[in-house]
C-alpha cells in the first residue's frame, strides 16, 4: 500500500482530540517505546523501523485474533455450498471453525481453503453446514481494547528484539497484562453472536439465499 496521506489522523489521540488509535497511531507507540522517532505516514518509503513495527503489529493481531474472542466470532453461521459444484469455500481470513447444530456430528476441516468431510472423503455437500467460525478482522474494524492490547504486546516484543533488556522502555509487562484484562472484560460482555448482523463477511458467507 501507498504511504498514507498527511491529515489529522498522523497525530496521537489527545484530550482534545480523543479516538480510537489507528494503525499510524499504534506504529508510532511501538516506536516510541524504544525511543525512535514517530513517523508522520506508512508506505513504501517508511524508514526500516516503522516498517518492521507496522509487520510485528499484523502478526500480533492475527495471534491475539486467533485466540477466538467473541468479537471476531460468529456463532451458527450457516454457509451454502455452491450451486453447481456442492463445494464450500472458506474465506481466506477463517482463523478457526468448529462444526455445530446440525452439522456438530460431521467431521469437517478446512483443506485448500475449502471445506472437507474427511469422512467420507468429499469436499461436496449436499446441504448447507452449520459452523462456529473465527474471522480475523482488519485492524479498522477492531475494538479499542484490541487495538490497545495488540499495540502493547507489539511494542514489547519490538523493544525486545531491537534492545533485549534494554531500560529505555516505557511500556512493560504489567501494562500488557492490564490491557490483555481489559479485552477480555470487554469481550465477556458481548452478546454471543451479536456481530453476525455487523460482520463484513457474514452476507457474504451465506450467499444471496
Amino acid at each position: 500500500p501507498g504511504a498514507l496521506p498527511l491529515s489529522a489522523e498522523t497525530s496521537m489521540p489527545s484530550l482534545e482530540n480523543p479516538r480510537r488509535l489507528t494503525e499510524l497511531d499504534a506504529v508510532n507507540v511501538i516506536l516510541k517505546n524504544s525511543g525512535i522517532t514517530p513517523v508522520n505516514g506508512l508506505g513504501p518509503t517508511s524508514k526500516p523501523a516503522a516498517t518492521k513495527a507496522r509487520d510485528m503489529l499484523a502478526e500480533e493481531s492475527i495471534r491475539l485474533q486467533s485466540e477466538g474472542y467473541n468479537f471476531c466470532t460468529i456463532r451458527g453461521l450457516e454457509i451454502t455450498p455452491d450451486a453447481i459444484t456442492g463445494e464450500i469455500a472458506l474465506p481466506n481470513n477463517l482463523l478457526s471453525m468448529h462444526p455445530v447444530g446440525r452439522s456438530q456430528a460431521d467431521s469437517l476441516q478446512e483443506d485448500g481453503g475449502r471445506l472437507f468431510d474427511y469422512r467420507r472423503s468429499s469436499y461436496r455437500f449436499d446441504s448447507p453446514v452449520t459452523l462456529d467460525v473465527v474471522l480475523a478482522k482488519p485492524w479498522t474494524s477492531l475494538p479499542q481494547p484490541a487495538r490497545w492490547a495488540i499495540t502493547v504486546a507489539t511494542a514489547l516484543r519490538f523493544s525486545n528484539a531491537e534492545n533485549p533488556g534494554g531500560a529505555n522502555m516505557r511500556l512493560t509487562a504489567e501494562d500488557l497484562q492490564k490491557a490483555e484484562a481489559a479485552l477480555e472484560k470487554y469481550d465477556r460482555r458481548l452478546l454471543k453472536g451479536g456481530l453476525r448482523a455487523h460482520n463484513p463477511h457474514f452476507k457474504r458467507l451465506r450467499g444471496n439465499r
